[in-house]
């Protein structure tokens, strides 16, 4: 059996509805944001929500198409990379993405909520649109 498209526009799904959520903090100043526990909270479940998504799809295509199972999350999207499946720039940067979600399940007494809010206002969250363009067009070749 091969890709399942359904599934994987789910995954989509979860993600884009996490960015959406996740846009609101961009108009908030930084220092409103640290101050605020709740904007915190959500920002950290919309980024583990996304970034699971995103490791989901990875794996998905990995067994399907590579017929493989990475043994970390992070290396998934660099196997992607190695086959062309993905930009090699972009699997470097989802994979540190997936780090960084292994810190807010298994270690979120460090989270640093200045990068959250980095993260959210940077550029790092249009890797996440950039990975579902790059998956979408490997799903209609």
């Amino acid at each position: 059996m091969g890709i399942n498209h359904e599934k994987l526009y789910v995954k989509f799904r979860d993600i884009e509805e996490s960015l959406t959520r996740l846009k609101q903090f961009e108009v908030m100043a930084r220092d409103d944001f640290l101050a605020d526990r709740d904007s915190q909270d959500i920002a950290s479940f919309r980024l583990i929500v996304a970034t699971e998504a995103a490791i989901d799809t990875c794996l998905h295509i990995a067994a399907k198409s590579l017929k493989t199972i990475p043994e970390e999350y992070a290396f998934c999207f660099h196997l992607l990379a190695e086959h062309d499946l993905i930009d090699k720039g972009l699997a470097e940067r989802l994979a540190r993405m997936a780090r960084f979600r292994n810190l807010l399940i298994h270690r979120y007494w460090q989270i640093d909520y200045g990068q959250i809010y980095e993260i959210i206002t940077g550029f790092e969250l249009e890797d996440l649109r950039d990975f579902m363009k790059q998956v979408s067009r490997m799903m209609e070749t």
